[in-house]
Order: structure tokens, then sequence, then C-alpha cells
């Protein structure tokens, strides 16, 4: 014996279930969206760095690792990088009172081409940071390698932007590295870091 049904197509749902299907909805689109908040605030935590010395706060991505030793004040890379590491720098180099930044310039692109593998200048053009000061932004190209023999693999075209201005008798050059594969989608992250910069 085969039973069927007919089914008048009217909607049996009461005004209750109704209204139940919409708040399931909306609470499903408000955890969405406090997701995507706690992601985001995860992913843009900072670091807050500060030298007395160099006169010099800054906040950096709070996963990235921080150095001091070098021809700079400070550096962090974003080791979680595969390849080339994202690098930000800050260093500063006494300048007279007559130097330019035309002259600053061309003295580290002199020093790159000696030390970096097919290191091309792109652009210059002028450059105002958040409080006004004005500055140089040079941005360049260069080819990366592994030194280590047992580690070497294909080289890594970097880009590079240099943030040059002169303070207090100092040239200040921020600079943000990174494989030219993933540098736009990096320099947000630059960009932040100088919005946050005070020398």
């Amino acid at each position: 014996m085969t039973f069927i049904e007919i089914d008048d197509g009217n909607d049996t749902s009461s005004f209750r279930q109704r209204w139940n299907h919409y708040l399931v909805l909306a609470f499903g689109v408000i955890g969405l969206m406090i997701g995507l908040n706690l992601r985001d605030s995860a992913l843009n935590a900072t670091t807050l760095y500060t030298n007395v010395q160099a006169g010099i706060s800054a906040s950096y991505p709070e996963n990235w690792l921080l150095d001091e030793d070098g021809d700079y004040i400070f550096r962090v890379r974003d080791a979680s990088n595969v390849g080339f590491k994202t690098t930000i720098q800050v260093a500063a180099r006494p300048v007279s009172a007559s130097a330019s930044t035309r002259s600053i310039l061309d003295s580290l692109t002199l020093n790159r081409a000696q030390t970096l593998a097919a290191y091309t200048v792109l652009s210059e053009r002028p450059y105002t940071l958040p409080d006004e000061v004005q500055a140089v932004a040079m941005a360049y190209t260069f080819v990366s390698s592994d030194p280590n023999p047992f580690l070497q693999g294909v080289p890594v075209v970097v880009e590079g932007l240099d943030i040059l201005t002169i303070q207090r008798g100092q040239a200040i050059i921020v600079t943000f590295l990174s494989d030219s594969d993933t540098y736009a989608e990096n320099l947000p992250t630059f960009n932040r870091f100088i919005n946050n910069l005070e020398f």
C-alpha cells in the first residue's frame, strides 16, 4: 500500500519559528564580524620600541624579531616569511650642516651597488611624513641569494623603499625591504609603522 502526501504549498511555520530563523542568521553575521575583527586585531597587534638615546619610538608588528646589533638603530624582520624575510629598519647617520638629501642618496646608491647584486634605483620622489616633515622616498630593487652554499636556492628579487629626512644634524633613513612578489601585500604594514614612528 502506497501513501501519497499532497502538500498545498502553504508555509505552515509559525510567527515564532520565522523570527527564530531571522535571529539565527543575525547572530551568525554578528559572530562572523566579531571573528574577523579579532583576526584583524591579532594580525595588526604591535609592540612599542623606544630608544631614548636616539630619540626614536615606533610600533612594530608584535610577532616580528627585533635586532639592534648592526649599523642601524634597530631592525625588525618577519621570521614567519618563507624565503626573504620582510624587513623594516631605522638608521641614523651624522651629517654636516651643508649635506643634502641628494648627496646622502647618492652615497647609499654607491655603497649598495658594490654589495647588492643587480641593484637598481627605480624612482625618487618627495615624501611627507605624518607630522608634516618633508622627506624623500627612493624605491629600488636588487637580487638576494643565500650566502650559505648548502642552503642556496633560487635568487629572490627584493623591492626596497627608503624614506630619508634630515633632523637635528643627522640623516634618518627608514628602510622597507620585501620580496617583490609580496611587496604590495606587505606595504600597508610599513605604512602603519611610518604613521606611528616618532623621532
